[in-house]
């Protein structure tokens, strides 16, 4: 049994690596604006909790266009 038989020299999963790529981008996008838009209004205790929410957030922002077709553009452009 050979678990590795889907990945060729070729690259056959080529088509993952830009929304891996993308994913931490996205995430890391909705922090910034976060900071942004409320770093000097919310108290650093506020803030600073509401971090992790708000990367997860960022996660769904780029999960549900994933969802939606977007991994099969990836896949059809490798």
């Amino acid at each position: 049994m050979d678990i590795f038989s889907s990945i060729s020299i070729r690259g056959g999963l080529l088509h993952i690596i830009p929304p891996m790529l993308l994913l931490p981008i996205i995430m890391v996008t909705c922090v910034v604006i976060y900071k942004i838009l409320l770093g000097k209004i919310l108290p650093t205790k506020i803030y600073n909790f509401f971090i992790g929410p708000v990367a997860l957030l960022g996660f769904f922002v780029w999960a549900i266009p994933m969802n939606m077709g977007f991994y099969e553009f990836f896949r059809a452009i490798m």
